[in-house]
């Protein structure tokens, strides 16, 4: 059996709740990491794999997830999925952490 991908209503709505009710003070540390869902694999042994990822934004201090997306990897990369959930969700002032995908000299432009 396929598994069901979280659906972009959803995702909308978790994104609308997290933005109403968790408030995020300035210096706040955020974590944000992508994963990918292994039951959304596709063309499994080829070079060629397409799946489904989630990038979600943690806040360390609440313990609690705050922001989350949805992307496919032959659609778009996890740099700019990071970058779009930053810039929508508004933050400011907040310190936010990132695994080493995102320390490259040049990103997405």
């Amino acid at each position: 059996m396929r598994l069901k991908v979280i659906s972009q209503n959803y995702i909308a709505k978790f994104n609308d709740w997290a933005k109403n009710y968790v408030e995020i003070e300035e210096s706040e540390w955020c974590a944000l990491d992508g994963k990918s869902i292994k039951g959304t694999v596709k063309n499994y042994n080829s070079s060629q794999q397409n799946f489904v990822s989630i990038v979600s934004v943690f806040a360390c201090k609440r313990g609690l997830v705050v922001g989350m997306e949805k992307f496919e990897n032959h659609e778009t990369s996890e740099i700019q999925v990071v970058q779009d959930l930053i810039t929508a969700m508004d933050l400011q002032g907040v310190v936010f952490s990132f695994d080493s995908l995102h320390c490259q000299k040049k990103l997405v432009s």
